[in-house]
C-alpha cells in the first residue's frame, strides 16, 4: 500500500469557483456497463478540466470542451456522456472544496463539497471508478 497521493498534470484551484457543468463518460462494452466513470469533466469559471484515474493515479488536464459520445465498433465500446451535474442539482453552485486522498489496494478519490452542502466523490480502486452522492 501507498501513502501519498500520485498526480499526474497540476492540481487546478477549483475552491470559489462557480460549477457550471459536471458531465462524467460512460464506458459500455457489448451493450453493458463496463465503468461507471471513464472520464470526469468539470466546467468552473468557465474553463474546462478534465479529471480520470488509472490505478489510483488523479490526472488533471485542462481542456477546450466537455466530453461528447462516441463508438469504438472495433472494441464493441460506445462512450456515453452523463450529466451528473445537473442529475444530483450541483451546477451553478461554489464550489467549497476539492480534496484529494489515497484508499487501501492501489485507490484514490476526489472529493468535492458544494456552498449548498451537496457533495460528490470519485473514487478509483483497482482500476474502475465509480462516484457517490
Amino acid at each position: 500500500m501507498y501513502n501519498e497521493l500520485e498526480i499526474v498534470g497540476v492540481w487546478p484551484n477549483l475552491e470559489n469557483g462557480m460549477l457550471e457543468e459536471l458531465l462524467c463518460s460512460e464506458m459500455w462494452y457489448q451493450g453493458k456497463l463496463e465503468e461507471a466513470v471513464n472520464v470526469i469533466f468539470l466546467k468552473v469559471n468557465g474553463n474546462w478540466h478534465r479529471l480520470h484515474f488509472d490505478y489510483g493515479i488523479i490526472f488533471w488536464d485542462k481542456e477546450k470542451e466537455g466530453s461528447k459520445e462516441y463508438a469504438m465498433p472495433e472494441y464493441e465500446s460506445h462512450f456515453k456522456v452523463v450529466d451528473v451535474g445537473r442529475n444530483y442539482g450541483l451546477v451553478n453552485n461554489l464550489i467549497k472544496s476539492v480534496v484529494g486522498r489515497v484508499l487501501p489496494n492501489y485507490g484514490s478519490e476526489v472529493i468535492f463539497k458544494m456552498a449548498n452542502e451537496k457533495s460528490i466523490t470519485f473514487s478509483n480502486i483497482d482500476d474502475n471508478t465509480t462516484y457517490r452522492t
